[in-house]
This record gives structure tokens, sequence and C-alpha cells, in this order.
């Protein structure tokens, strides 16, 4: 009766909003069974290392290959329930540390991550910001209910970072540049019975980052039919290392195909676009923007979120909702899709010019870098480096 009231793609959006709140609820329930657990002091120790024996960051111009070069230091802060939960936050020398091979970690998978950046402005290089942390701190509690592990404390979680910041302040690469920063909650229980672990740890390292890509005019997607990244119902809108490692196998046929990222498609029918790789995706009809509506197997992305809203901002008509590769295809054969972007915090807004299906080679906008995308790009990165307003509150400053 309710199918051939609503529809198809009706049903299943009633059915997806009924999925996310429930899992929304189960989080808002969790984080309050765990706020007791919280270490009420927020005292944050530094260990530094003295000046003379600190690394020299490297300059603007030198090749930095994203994510490939660390810090002089990192913070660390371990769960114990036999010590009355969280301890003191640390930050010391970046440094090995060691894990029983037996721990949950390495066998259960209860492990996730957040990816955030600091920039500095363009205007004053003492001026420097976060760009929306608050938002990675609540994304690392759902991903932490999710995998059953203790969310770290959200508003702890944001002095962590802005204190080992103030620590690195020299490894900001000016802009475009900035220093990407990880955040990362592991599992330490030992022993290879099947459980969620009673112990944790959170660490923070960080790394001077320039362009993700080496394209700077955008890259091309590789439309995989087969394999599928996270099913309904399933981790995939947690920032969790299972979801990345399964879809490697498919990063690496793209690549093969000479395509830079994946274009995954839902796991029921392969027929509606989710994700660009690790990013979210969106498709511009002239000065109409869609993108896939979250439905739980796609990651609450918080590039994402701030686009949708910055997009509005500026006038554009946004449009949430389930979209078939397929119509995709055949927009961007006939010249009504204008442009395609996808954006995640690593590469801000990146335009995809080309996408590869099977041995079709379907070409965006000529492939052109859209108006579109070019305001929302030049609009978001001027917020976060300090060149254009502010009307939402998204900066952070440190210093």
């Amino acid at each position: 009766m309710i199918s051939s009231l609503l529809g198809l793609d009706a049903l299943f959006s009633f059915y997806v909003k009924i999925l996310c709140n429930i899992l929304h609820e189960g989080i808002k329930m969790s984080s309050v069974v765990k706020s007791s657990l919280e270490n009420p002091n927020y005292k944050i120790l530094k260990n530094l290392l003295p000046k003379n024996e600190q690394k020299t960051p490297p300059k603007p111009n030198d090749n930095i290959p994203f994510g490939s070069i660390a810090t002089n230091h990192m913070l660390i802060c371990d769960y114990d329930p036999q010590k009355n939960g969280w301890q003191v936050p640390e930050i010391t020398k970046f440094k090995s540390f060691s894990v029983c091979p037996s721990a949950v970690v390495f066998h259960y998978g209860q492990t996730i991550f957040e990816g955030l950046k600091a920039y500095q402005s363009l205007s004053n290089q003492n001026e420097v910001f976060l760009f929306r942390p608050d938002q990675n701190a609540k994304r690392m509690t759902r991903s932490a209910t999710r995998l059953s592990m203790i969310p770290f404390p959200e508003d702890l979680f944001v002095n962590c970072i802005k204190e080992l910041v103030k620590a690195e302040k020299d490894w900001i690469l000016p802009p475009p540049g900035a220093l990407y920063i990880r955040p990362s909650l592991i599992s330490l229980d030992k022993g290879i019975s099947y459980r969620a672990s009673e112990t944790y740890r959170f660490f923070i390292i960080a790394s001077p980052a320039k362009s993700y890509f080496t394209n700077e005019t955008g890259v091309s997607v590789y439309i995989e039919r087969n394999f599928s990244r996270a099913a309904l119902g399933g981790a995939g809108e947690a920032k969790c290392g299972g979801n990345y490692a399964a879809a490697l196998p498919s990063l690496n046929d793209a690549k093969e195909k000479g395509a830079e990222q994946v274009l995954w498609l839902d796991a029921f029918e392969h027929r509606y676009v989710e994700e660009a790789g690790a990013m979210n995706v969106m498709f511009v009809y002239n000065q109409k923007i869609i993108t896939p509506m979250l439905t739980g197997s796609i990651l609450h992305g918080v590039t994402r979120a701030s686009v949708i809203e910055l997009a509005k901002y500026l006038g554009y008509e946004v449009e949430e909702k389930r979209i078939e590769i397929n119509q995709i295809i055949e927009d961007a054969k006939n010249g009504k899709l204008t442009e395609m972007f996808a954006c995640g915090t690593a590469v801000v807004i990146s335009p995809v010019h080309t996408m590869l299906d099977g041995e079709q080679k379907i070409s965006i906008n000529n492939c052109q870098t859209g108006s579109v995308t070019m305001h929302l790009k030049n609009e978001l990165i001027g917020i976060q480096t300090g060149t254009k307003p502010d009307p939402f509150g998204w900066r952070c400053p440190i210093f």
C-alpha cells in the first residue's frame, strides 16, 4: 500500500530517513552514556623537542607528496577504564609506538580517523585558522559509535588539534598549501577473541600539504560497475579503515585505465551514484547543483555540507537526491550536464572533466572547468584562508 502511494524512489527515501534517524538517535544515546568517562580537566601536556633537535620544515617550492612528511611532534591520549577513562593528552616527538600483535585493531578492524587542515591567512601569515573542526569531532563520534569504540570528547578533540598546530605553526605551508591534520583512534585490547576493545589510543599526526592532485585542471573518474564501496545499513558513513582498504582494488583498476579516482555506485543495483573515490561528488546543470542524498552508505563530508550551504547562500539551487549514472552519462553526452566536481578536505573542490565507463570516455563540458565550480572553490578557499567574509562562522582561529 505504501509503495503504491509513494513510488519506489520515494519509498527508498522514506526508509532511508527512518534508518538514519535510528542510527543518529543511537549515536546521541551512546554519547550521553559515555560523557561521564571524559577527562574533566582538559589539561594537555607538552613535551616538545629542543629547537636544536627539531627538523627544518620544507619550503613551499619543495616536492612534497601528500602525507609523506611528518612534523616534529604528535599528540597521544589513551583510554583505560581501569584508570578512570581518558588520560591526559600529551604532545611529544613524532615516533613509532608499540602495539601488541594480538591487539583488536589488527584482527577486527576497530580503527577510525579524521582529516582536516590548518590554514595560514593569505593576508597575514601570523593568522592561522582551522575549518569547522567541531564537525570533524562530531563525525569522529559518529564513526566511533558505529564501530563500538569509546568516542573521544569532542571539545577536547578541538583543543588537542589547536595545541598541536600551535607547536607546529612553522610547518603550515602558505596558501594554496596548508597543514594536513590526521586524528586517529585505534583499539588496544590484547587477545584475539572477537569483541569490542575496552582500551583505546587516540593520536594526531600532521603533515605539510600542497595540492592533493598534481593535475590542477581536473581529474577523471572510472565508473565502478562491479564492486561497491558500502551497502545500506553497513558502515559506509563511518570514516573507518576497512572502507578504504576494500576500495583499493578498484582504485588500482581506475589508475590502470588512466583515471585518478573511482566513481562509486550503490551496492544494491549499481545504478545510483554515491561517491568519487574518498570524496563526495556534485553535478551542475547550468545554475542548479545536484548531489547524492545521504543514505547511510555515503560519508557525511564536512566539505560537502559546507559546499551545499555556501551554494545556497550564493543563490544556487541545490538538490540532494538519488542520481542515476546512466542519466548522468546521457546528459554529459548531450550537453545538459554542464559541470561535475568532487569535494573533500584534501582537495577542497576538484573539477571532474572525464568519466570512463568500460571502453567509453565521456567528457564533461569539453574538459573545461565550469564557472560554478570555480566560483564555489574560490569562495570556499577564501573563507578558509581569511580573504573572504565568513558569514557562517566556520573559521576557527588559532592565532
